[in-house]
């Protein structure tokens, strides 16, 4: 039977989103407003759900894990310290871009986010292949569940809608079928809708009707 992967989704969404932001920080004009302006909005996006998710990662994955396998977690909480000291210095050179920077001070900024980015695949790309295991080990799919749960349960609204974003069209249409079957049997109607809108707004209308609630 195949398990539950409590770690596919987010890390899915993420590599759609840094893919995005890493390619839009190659074509940006960095001394045109305009072009600066769409780079941070995106980067606003982005780097919001960086530290979403290791805050979420570290609470509801890995202190579980550590919890029960003692040691277990250590790798991955020490990456994150790196990496959001990384996360933290491109997103504070962000914030200084006022569309009067040359094309050499963007193109830094470019190749340290490529660098950040080739850092960060590696690092989830161990969880899916080391961590996700070990949860599958040592936790049933009832107990990853309820991990989920809490999850949904703290997380605000705007933040969700954000992850439907940039996770729903980097994933199999059968996976979202069942997350948006049980969102909507759960979720307030306008809750449901707004969903429905923030995916339309990144899926066609024939992928919608491929993986839409019957």
């Amino acid at each position: 039977m195949e398990r539950l992967k409590s770690l596919d989704p987010p890390h899915k969404g993420l590599r759609n989103a840094l893919s995005q932001f890493s390619l839009l920080a190659g074509r940006t004009q960095y001394d045109n407003i305009d072009s600066i302006q769409k780079l941070k909005q995106l980067g606003s996006e982005v780097f919001h759900l960086l530290r979403d998710h290791t805050q979420t990662e570290e609470k509801f994955i890995l202190k579980p894990l550590e919890d029960r396998v003692p040691g277990a977690a250590a790798s991955d909480s020490a990456d994150h310290k790196i990496l959001d000291a990384h996360e933290f210095l491109l997103e504070q050179k962000l914030a200084s871009f006022d569309g009067t920077q040359s094309d050499e001070e963007g193109h830094e900024f470019y190749l340290k986010f490529t660098e950040f980015h080739s850092q960060y695949l590696e690092h989830i790309a161990e969880e899916d292949r080391v961590t996700e295991k070990m949860m599958q080990a040592h936790f049933t799919d009832e107990e990853l569940i309820s991990h989920q749960v809490q999850i949904m349960q703290e997380m605000d609204f705007k933040t969700l809608l954000l992850w439907f974003k940039f996770i729903v069209p980097a994933r199999r249409n059968t996976e979202n079928k069942q997350v948006l079957t049980a969102f909507k049997a759960n979720a307030p109607a306008e809750a449901y809708e707004a969903a429905k809108a923030t995916i339309l707004s990144v899926v066609t209308v024939d992928e919608w009707d491929a993986m839409k609630p019957a």
